[in-house]
C-alpha cells in the first residue's frame, strides 16, 4: 500500500509539471507570434537600462518568461542596444531616444560603450531625454550625453567618486577550521585574487594598483562628463569631495542634471519634442522592436561574413553557457568560424576575468589556428583579465575600451586544507595507505607537504613563463618588458594602450571595422557564434537561473560575497584568474 501511495504521488507531481511545461510553451509560442511591430513616424526608441545587460540577446520565445511567477522578466544585449541606437540615428522615422539608465548597474567598459553610441546618435541631430527617479554614479556618467536629464524631485543623484571594498576571509576561515594554502608565480606580487584567503586586509602592492584602476576610471568619467555638461574637471572633483550635489535641485544648480522634474512633466516634454497635441498620441519602439523592423527593410543578400564569437565569465573546462566559457563550446565555435569559408574574418568577443589554466589554452589553441587562416581581432567588454587575456594575447587586433578592464598576467594555484574542522571540530579523521609519495596530492584532510610547494611552485612558474612568452610573442614585446608589466598587475584598457597590451580604443562595432578592413569587405554580414541553446532547454535552466536572480535581488551588494564563500572549493587548482569581484561604486 506504501509503494502504491508513493506512485500515485509521483505520477500526479509528474503530470503537474508536465501539464505547466506545456502551459509554459504555449504561452511562450503565444508571445513569440505576437502582433507584428510597425514603425510609424516620429517615433521614440526608449531604452531602459535598470534592469541586467547581457553581451547579447538571442530570438527565444521564453526568454521573457519567469517559470516560477508567470511574469515577464526583461534583460537586454548590448550588441543589439548598440545596433538599435546606430539604427536609429539613421532611421528618419525615429524623431529621439527616451533614456532611463538611473540604477543601471553595468561594468565601465560597457557603459563607455553604449556612451559611444549614444554620441553617435546625437550627431544626427535627434534629441536624447534621461530620466529617472534616483539617478546613481554610473547612471549620470551615461545619462550626461544627454540633451536634457531630469530626476525627481525627491530623488537622490549620487556623485561621490569611486570606492573599492574588498572582503576578506581569512578569519571566517580560521574560525570554520580550513586553511587556504597558495603558490603563485615566484614574482606575482600583484595578483591579489589570493588576498582575501591568506590576508587580513589589501596589500600594499594591491592597493597601489587599485588605485591606478580608479584614477584611470575616474579620469575618463570625469573628462566626459565636463565636456558633455559643459562642467570644469575641478568643479566635478569638488562635488565629489563634497557631496553637494545629491539633491536634485543642487545637482540643477551645477549644472549635473537639467532641472528636477515629475514624470508628467516629462511626458509633456516628449508630447512637445515629437510634434504631439498629447501624450497618448506619442510612439515608441524599444531595441527589438526597431531592429525587427530593420531586418524587414534590408533584405539585400550578402554572401560575405564575418563572425562574432562571444565569450562571456568564468573560464573552466567543458560545455560552458551563455554567461560561463567552455573551453569546448568556445573551441568549437572559432573552429567552425574558421573553416566556414563564407565568413571572411572573426571577432572575438570577451567579457571574462579568466580561470582555468588548461581551458584557457585549448581556446587560445583554436585562436591561433583562426589567425592562420583570417584575420583575427578581439574586442574587450568590460574584463578580459587573466586567462581572459591569455585567450586574446595573439590576436591581430586588441581592442578595449579606456575603462576596460585587463591585463593581470599571472599564474597561482590555490588549495584548501580542512584539517582543523575535520580533526578538532567535527572528530573526524583520515588514515591513507599509498604506492607513490605524491598520489594523495591536494587532500583535503591535510595541508600541503613542503615537497608539493616545491613541485607546485616549479610548475605554477612553467606557466608564467609560458604566459610571458605568448604575450611578448602575440604583442611583439620584449618578454623582460612584459614580466614587468605583469606579475598579476591589473591594468585599464587607458593604460593597457600606453603599455602594448591594447591596441586600439573602442568597441564591437570599431572591431568588425578593423576585422572588414582586414579582410577588404566593404559589404559584409555579421554571423554569432556559438549558436544559441535550443530555447526549450534555455527556458528549463531558467528554473536554476531564476533561483540565482531571486538570491541577487535578495542580498543586493552582499550577493558577491555569498558567492565567493559558496565557491571557495570550486577555485581550487592551477588558474590564470584576476580578482574580478573589485566593485568601483
Amino acid at each position: 500500500m506504501k509503494t502504491f501511495f508513493k506512485m500515485l504521488i509521483a505520477s500526479i507531481l509528474g503530470g503537474a509539471i508536465l501539464l505547466s511545461l506545456i502551459i509554459f510553451i504555449i504561452a511562450g509560442i503565444g508571445m513569440a507570434s505576437k502582433k507584428e511591430f510597425v514603425l510609424k513616424e516620429n517615433t521614440v526608441l526608449s531604452i531602459d537600462l535598470n534592469i541586467p545587460i547581457l553581451e547579447r540577446n538571442y530570438n527565444n520565445p521564453f526568454e521573457n518568461f519567469d517559470p516560477f511567477t508567470g511574469e515577464p522578466q526583461k534583460s537586454v544585449g548590448l550588441y543589439e542596444l548598440i545596433k538599435a541606437i546606430d539604427e536609429a540615428s539613421e532611421n528618419e522615422k525615429i524623431a529621439g531616444i527616451y533614456l532611463k539608465a538611473g540604477s543601471v548597474q553595468a561594468g565601465f567598459g560597457t557603459l563607455k560603450e553604449l556612451r559611444d553610441a549614444l554620441l553617435r546618435f546625437k550627431d544626427s541631430g535627434k534629441f536624447i531625454i534621461a530620466y529617472d527617479e534616483n539617478m546613481s554614479q554610473r547612471g549620470m556618467y551615461l545619462s550626461s550625453v544627454a540633451d536634457s536629464i531630469y530626476v525627481a524631485p525627491e530623488g537622490i543623484v549620487e556623485f561621490g567618486g569611486l570606492s573599492t571594498s574588498i572582503p576578506f576571509f581569512r578569519k571566517f576561515l580560521e574560525n570554520a577550521g580550513i586553511k587556504a594554502e597558495v603558490v603563485r608565480g615566484s614574482n606575482n606580487k600583484f595578483k591579489s585574487a589570493v588576498e582575501p584567503y591568506l590576508e587580513y586586509e589589501i596589500s600594499e602592492a594591491n592597493r597601489q594598483q587599485i588605485s591606478t584602476l580608479q584614477q584611470s576610471i575616474w579620469a575618463v568619467m570625469r573628462s566626459d562628463i565636463s565636456k558633455s555638461r559643459n562642467i570644469a574637471e575641478n568643479t566635478l572633483d569638488d562635488l565629489a569631495n563634497t557631496r553637494e550635489a545629491t539633491l536634485p535641485a543642487k545637482a540643477a544648480e551645477y549644472g549635473l542634471i537639467t532641472r528636477p522634474a515629475y514624470i508628467d512633466e516629462i511626458r509633456n516634454v516628449l508630447t512637445t519634442l515629437t510634434n504631439n497635441e498629447k501624450y497618448d498620441d506619442v510612439h515608441f519602439a524599444n531595441a527589438s522592436q526597431l531592429l525587427s523592423t530593420a531586418r524587414k527593410e534590408k533584405t539585400k543578400v550578402v554572401k560575405d561574413r564575418i563572425a562574432i564569437v562571444f565569450a562571456q565569465g568564468e573560464i573552466n573546462s567543458g560545455e560552458g553557457s551563455e554567461t560561463q566559457i567552455g573551453s569546448d563550446r568556445i573551441a568549437a565555435a572559432i573552429r567552425k568560424a574558421h573553416e566556414d569559408d563564407k565568413v571572411k574574418a572573426i571577432v572575438l568577443r570577451v567579457n571574462s576575468p579568466g580561470g582555468s589554466v588548461l581551458a584557457s589554452d585549448i581556446i587560445l589553441r583554436e585562436a591561433i589556428r583562426a589567425k592562420e587562416k583570417k584575420p583575427f581581432i578581439v574586442s574587450f567588454g568590460d574584463l578580459a583579465a587573466s586567462g581572459g587575456y591569455y585567450i586574446s594575447c595573439m590576436a591581430d587586433t586588441i581592442v578595449a575600451q579606456p575603462t576596460t578592464i585587463t591585463g593581470s598576467i599571472g599564474v597561482f594555484g590555490l588549495f584548501f586544507s580542512a584539517q582543523d574542522l575535520l580533526n578538532n571540530k567535527l572528530g573526524v579523521r583520515f588514515d591513507v595507505v599509498k604506492t607513490h609519495e605524491f598520489a594523495d596530492f591536494g587532500a583535503v584532510d591535510r595541508p600541503l607537504k613542503e615537497s608539493e610547494k616545491r613541485f607546485l611552485q616549479q610548475y605554477i612558474d612553467k606557466f608564467y613563463g609560458e604566459f610571458l612568452q605568448k604575450v611578448a610573442t602575440g604583442r611583439k614585446l620584449d618578454s623582460l618588458f612584459v614580466d614587468s608589466i605583469g606579475q598579476g598587475r591589473v591594468w585599464t584598457g587607458g593604460w593597457g594602450l600606453k603599455l602594448g597590451l591594447v591596441d586600439v580604443h573602442g568597441g564591437l562595432n570599431d572591431a568588425l571595422k578593423i576585422a572588414a578592413k582586414k579582410a577588404g569587405l566593404e559589404t559584409y554580414k555579421v554571423v554569432e557564434y556559438p549558436e544559441p541553446e535550443n530555447p526549450l532547454t534555455a527556458f528549463l535552466k531558467q528554473f536554476g537561473l531564476d533561483a540565482t536572480s531571486r538570491m541577487k535581488k535578495e542580498l543586493g551588494m552582499l550577493y558577491p560575497y555569498y558567492e565567493r564563500i559558496k565557491n571557495l572549493y570550486s577555485q581550487q587548482g592551477l588558474l590564470m584568474r584576476m580578482e574580478y569581484d573589485l566593485m568601483f561604486e
